[in-house]
């Protein structure tokens, strides 16, 4: 397998898993505040990669060190804590279609940070799965205006994009996905910290002990966070951050699907419209480009 279609592998299957997150999230924060789950699902993440990897020591060099904890505080302390709270404010079909442009920032940023001019493809395909997202979204019946709920969830994904920036700076140094994934994860432990002066940390053991809740924690910080970070950062190395983040477009079909088959949720005629329409989008965004349909008739007309 090439690194490129090894890429694109670990995008599909983040996504995949990540778009099965949702339940969990919604499970636990019924018991935790947002700022306790972060804390709780990253410490338990931390120690799970750190026995995979079996060792912990920090990078040499105090810049290479300082783009990490930028990146932890993007990605990981920032991002999640907005959407959490988000989540507790919005309804969730906001969060999911706000969320869902993270994207389009992503493209942004990374243009402006240098990494070339975006192509009609993007911006088409953006166009395609964002209007799925809408069809999903909508679906639920649940979209409704909340302004804190909604620039929370805005804000989560303009930090996502300075996340994959800052990584992308990470890699050029030479560092590999896991140890990568494993100092991330450290710094966004020690970055949430400041946040208990606003959010009071209570461990509560009584209610992790429970049986709907430690399967789902465990869920989102072995599997979500630990595995699936590093497969993340394993496609933004071999495909980049654009390529990687346009597969975000499909996690909310992925919830669709999870939610018919496991919670008995309906899927009607807007859900599979967006699920077409989400599709539509990342097959051009990742395939299509401008000219290529003409490409043919010219050669015959020169011809």
């Amino acid at each position: 397998m090439n690194n490129s279609l090894l890429g694109h592998f670990c995008a599909v299957f983040t996504v995949f898993i990540w778009g099965i997150t949702f339940v969990s999230s919604k499970v636990i924060l019924s018991e935790l505040t947002p700022v306790e789950l972060l804390f709780d699902r990253f410490v338990l993440a931390f120690l799970g990669l750190t026995l995979f990897i079996r060792s912990f020591n920090l990078l040499k060099g105090f810049k290479l060190n300082l783009i990490c904890a930028a990146a932890a505080f993007f990605g990981i302390t920032l991002y999640f804590c907005l959407e959490n709270g988000a989540l507790t404010y919005a309804p969730a079909a906001n969060v999911c279609l706000i969320v869902s442009s993270a994207p389009l920032f992503v493209g942004i940023v990374d243009s402006i940070a240098g990494g070339g001019r975006l192509k009609a493809n993007f911006w088409i395909g953006f166009i395609f799965a964002f209007c799925g997202v809408a069809c999903l979204s909508w679906n639920s019946l649940s979209l409704q205006l909340n302004p804190l709920g909604d620039l929370m969830s805005l804000l989560a994904a303009l930090s996502w994009a300075f996340y994959n920036l800052c990584v992308k700076k990470i890699y050029e140094s030479g560092v590999g996905a896991a140890k990568c994934t494993q100092i991330l994860i450290f710094y966004s432990i020690l970055l949430t910290l400041p946040f208990f002066l606003f959010s009071p940390y209570e461990l509560k053991a009584e209610v992790l002990c429970k049986p709907v809740i430690w399967p789902n924690l465990l869920f989102l910080a072995l599997v979500c966070s630990s595995l699936g970070f590093v497969t993340w950062n394993v496609a933004l190395k071999f495909i980049g951050g654009v390529k990687t983040n346009i597969y975000l477009y499909g996690q909310p079909a992925i919830t669709a699907v999870f939610a018919f088959f496991f919670i008995d949720e309906p899927i009607t005629l807007y859900t599979a419209g967006g699920m077409i329409l989400i599709t539509l989008g990342l097959v051009i965004s990742q395939n299509f480009k401008p000219g290529l349909l003409f490409k043919g008739k010219r050669k015959e007309q020169h011809g």
